[in-house]
């Protein structure tokens, strides 16, 4: 049979076995983590749940074409279901957690922009953006520019080499990185595999997709749960990106900008400085900053990286910058 289907029949299996009550799959946690605020200039990534999610009207669920775990989660009755047939599926491969979200390399280093936290291991999301172990994540360092995935465990971070750039006044790089291995394995993890995704329309922003394991090492991934992991994050990412949209909390309302706002934000979300712009656009730099002041305020951003999370975020689901 085929894989889509092998998955599927397990996750079947796991979902009616969950509702007789005879399983032994926990659920994750559907709500986003309470953070406590970030330090003043770093991001603000939009932590956001199934519930948060919706399936336009226009959404065809029995497309010519739409893969088999696509069209499950499309069929799927209930965010619970939805949740279910991910966890039945991760279990079959012998994975516990799964983690989606966007990121961007802005100024030489990696900025998170938003995280779906309904498959991802809850404690670990709360030590990850509480603790800033972004900052001294070795697993993006070390994923493949081809996107192919890196598989991992414990043990192999240890032994990276650490980047000059993940140096800090306050604690060495030594320690940062034993704190990132120290929060995996207070959170339970052990070893998973990561990959990313390039964006077809944001230059530097990428997806990332992590499937994690409580099993310790790493020779249990083999290639063929590789290859299963793989289209089942791939499957995810077609329903996250293609399928469903996200509510907008003011009602969907349209956010205008000027022409000239517009272009700024374009060489904005390529990660060039206020100077830059102002060199490409024939504008002096008080006009660009002027402009940029006032996307801050209309976008409720407090620095570069809140308005680039913003804009990227709203881009597919309330229509701004369509013209660009």
């Amino acid at each position: 049979m085929i894989l889509a289907t092998l998955l599927q029949r397990a996750a079947a299996s796991s979902l009616s076995q969950t509702r007789n009550h005879d399983t032994d799959v926990a659920a994750p946690s559907s709500g986003s983590p309470e953070l406590p605020e970030l330090p003043s200039g770093g991001p603000f990534p939009q932590l956001y749940s199934e519930e948060q999610l919706y399936l336009p009207p226009s959404a065809d669920r029995h497309a010519e074409g739409v893969p088999g775990i696509v069209g499950e989660l499309l069929d799927a009755q209930s965010h619970e279901e939805r949740r279910y047939l991910i966890q039945g599926m991760l279990n079959a491969l012998g994975f516990d957690w799964l983690g989606y979200g966007t990121i961007t390399f802005l100024r030489g280093r990696w900025w998170p922009l938003s995280f779906f936290t309904a498959y991802a291991n809850p404690e670990w999301v709360q030590r990850y953006f509480s603790h800033r172990l972004y900052e001294m994540d070795l697993r993006q360092q070390g994923v493949p520019a081809s996107s192919l995935p890196l598989v991992w465990d414990v043990e192999q971070l240890e032994a990276m080499p650490i980047p000059s750039a993940a140096t800090t006044a306050t604690e060495d790089a030594a320690g940062r990185r034993q704190r990132f291995v120290d929060d995996l394995l207070a959170s339970g993890i052990r070893s998973g595999l990561m990959f990313r995704l390039a964006s077809p329309t944001h230059v530097n922003q990428y997806t990332v997709i992590s499937l994690q394991s409580s099993e310790p090492g790493r020779r249990w991934i083999t290639d063929e749960v590789v290859g299963q992991a793989l289209t089942l994050g791939l499957s995810l990412h077609e329903y996250l990106s293609r399928h469903s949209r996200m509510a907008s909390e003011t009602g969907g309302a349209r956010i205008e900008i000027s022409t000239t706002q517009q272009y700024i934000l374009q060489h904005l979300l390529q990660g060039r400085s206020d100077k830059e712009i102002a060199n490409r656009l024939d504008l002096s730099a008080h006009t660009v900053d002027y402009h940029m002041r006032q996307l801050r305020r209309r976008f409720a951003a407090r620095n570069r990286v809140q308005l680039v999370n913003a804009v990227q975020q709203g881009d597919s689901d309330f229509g701004v910058l369509s013209e660009m």
